[in-house]
């Protein structure tokens, strides 16, 4: 029996028998100056606990009774399952405030979605309860912690605070828009305006909430989601997060992940993988949620060295903190947080020697198939790379345990991590279906080419900040997968579309060693579902960090959607063609890019080219 309990829901649902779930997860293994307030903290706080308080102590009593109920009514219906699926939106950064989302009934609702995935920063955790833009604000403990603790910036010092979190998930999950939705997606009694296809099924009860959204006895339309940094609870978080098992616990929660998906274990990230149909032989979907904030390191010591040693030498810079744990000390080994692995596998792959090592291809070529596949550390000397084995913790330790320390569980400066980058290889290659659908929070074709004058190439929390993990990953998608391949992802505040071509001969093609890839892969970007998020300050493109100066961006360098907005998939699956769009949150039609063009790609599902649309 499962019955599906969490901090947030109102009212319970009745247990549904486990046989009754038709898919199961599969196990694994730029941010701007917030400008609005939201209040309430400490009342929702106490709301939310009582409620948990009080549905914790109901589950016990409901049990049996449930269990009788679930199953005499599952012996009399037919087992639910999905609408078929043709078309997948999907968003990600709603709003750091509480103003209204008008993208749900104005723009998601009429496009009429199969499924839904949400792609991050479905809320803003870190986000101070009050702006921190006033001199009555600046010196408050909201607003001002960067001197202090090395988890946020300035502003952001709700980072690790698990009931502010909490707080801020209630208001998140209990807008009336965003609950409109749900009810099309999961309606009550199963077989609502949220189904198409005379849907049979339990549904989400009256005051139910939030509804368990990969159920299709309750959402015929299901919903799906990974987390980014701000629903992580940290902004450009990675794996040393406090508390990060209770973000991970409150996301699954307000999402509707069911309590035995085996992506709610304690001791592993949220990735997992599911199987959608469109109704037929040969129609299946690949879904895999990347879970990219769990096993993620810092950044690589090179990327923010120079800039952290500027900020050292200024006591009043917003910061300091976070320069300090960088460089200095992070409490493990007292010489700084920050990931030097890569920049050692760097420096021992451009010597003349490195290429003729049988440790060469383990170390230094991110296309093949030994990449980061055993544990290894550079030499004492700085000119040997070594295969880590008990032996050499006994034979040298006292000189390398820096470098063991952060070897440990990978050679590399990780995104994913050495279990999780395994477990979609496995997957990828046992998949059959037509079209694999990828989740990023992290956006994995970003500013490809862009050097900012100040920081360089790395945003600060992108794929482009961490380029072997990034070569690796998109070699992996191209080369493993049978079907074609569509990266979703987020985060950057504005939608657009970019494909990576096979072979040479393109501006990319040397950065992203498209020579060796086999196939097109498509990356759908949406972001910014408000006014809130989807806002920019009216600088030029050119020269920007939106611009694609390498030719990633088929519709033009400059072609992007900056108002709120969402992301569609659409298949065909008779004329055997996917469509990819961009679509405006007023309204739901296809959105115009900054350049006026209609934010529209399509491929064919045979050969995974591009088509004209």
């Amino acid at each position: 029996m499962s019955i599906y309990a969490n901090a947030f829901e109102t009212e319970r649902l009745a247990g549904i028998d486990d046989g009754l779930y038709s898919l199961s997860p599969v196990a694994m293994g730029r941010d701007r100056e917030r400008r609005k307030q939201w209040i309430g903290i400490a009342a929702a706080a106490g709301a939310a606990l009582i409620a948990l308080i009080i549905g914790t102590a109901a589950l016990a009593m409901a049990s049996s009774a449930s269990k009788t109920a679930a199953s005499a009514t599952a012996a009399s219906r037919k087992e639910p399952q999905f609408v078929p699926t043709r078309r997948i939106a999907f968003g990600s950064c709603t709003a750091y405030d509480m103003r209204p989302q008008t993208v749900w009934a104005e723009g998601v609702m009429p496009s009429k979605p199969d499924a839904w995935i949400w792609l991050g920063d479905m809320a803003y955790l870190d986000t101070s309860p009050v702006s921190c833009t006033t001199s009555a604000t600046a010196g408050l403990s909201y607003c001002n912690c960067s001197n202090s603790g090395w988890v946020a910036y300035r502003g952001q010092c709700m980072a690790g605070n698990v009931e502010a979190a909490r707080a801020r998930w209630e208001h998140a999950i209990h807008n009336a828009e965003y609950r409109a939705f749900l009810d099309f997606m999961c309606p009550p009694g199963g077989s609502g305006s949220g189904s198409s296809s005379g849907h049979v099924g339990y549904g989400a009860e009256p005051g139910r909430f939030p509804p368990a959204g990969t159920d299709p006895a309750v959402c015929p339309r299901p919903i799906f989601g990974v987390y980014d940094d701000h629903d992580w609870g940290w902004n450009n978080g990675n794996r040393r997060l406090p508390n990060k098992a209770a973000y991970k616990r409150m996301f699954l929660d307000a999402v509707g992940e069911a309590q035995a998906s085996s992506r709610r274990g304690d001791d592993s990230g949220i990735q997992g993988a599911y199987t959608l149909n469109g109704g037929g032989p040969g129609r299946d979907i690949d879904l895999v949620l990347l879970d990219e904030r769990w096993y993620r390191d810092p950044l690589p010591c090179s990327l923010r060295r120079a800039w952290c040693e500027s900020v050292l030498a200024q006591p009043d810079h917003n910061a300091l903190g976070w320069c300090r744990d960088f460089l200095l000390d992070d409490g493990a080994t007292g010489r700084g947080s920050c990931c030097t692995k890569d920049d050692d596998l760097a420096a021992w792959c451009a010597l003349p020697t490195a290429r003729s090592s049988p440790l060469w291809a383990a170390a230094c070529d991110p296309t093949a198939a030994a990449w980061a596949s055993e544990p290894l550390v550079l030499g004492p000397d700085n000119a040997t790379m070594l295969a880590v084995d008990p032996g050499l913790y006994d034979s040298a330790l006292r000189e390398l345990w820096p470098r063991l320390l952060q070897a440990e569980t990978s050679p590399v400066c990780e995104m994913l991590g050495a279990a999780q980058r395994q477990w979609l290889s496995r997957r990828l290659a046992t998949s059959k279906a037509a079209l694999t659908l990828v989740t990023s929070g992290s956006v994995l074709l970003g500013s490809v080419g862009y050097n900012d004058p100040v920081t360089g190439y790395c945003s600060g929390d992108d794929w482009n900040c961490y380029q072997p993990a990034q070569v690796n990953l998109l070699h992996t998608l191209a080369n493993t997968s049978s079907g074609c391949v569509v990266v979703l992802t987020g985060d950057f505040h504005y939608g657009d579309i970019k494909v990576v071509a096979p072979g040479p001969g393109t501006p990319y093609a040397d950065r992203l060693q498209t020579g060796k890839i086999k196939k097109h892969v498509y990356q759908l970007m949406s972001s910014g579902m408000s006014t809130s998020t989807a806002v920019h300050d009216g600088a030029p493109c050119t020269g920007s960090y939106r611009e694609d100066t390498v030719g990633l961006r088929p519709l033009g360098k400059c072609s992007y959607m900056q108002q709120p907005n969402f992301g569609m998939v659409e298949v065909d699956w008779e004329k055997q063609v996917v469509h990819l769009t961009v679509r405006a949150a007023s309204g739901g039609g296809v959105a115009a890019g900054s350049d006026g063009k209609p934010q529209h790609m399509a491929f064919s599902l045979q050969t995974c080219a591009p088509l004209p649309v």
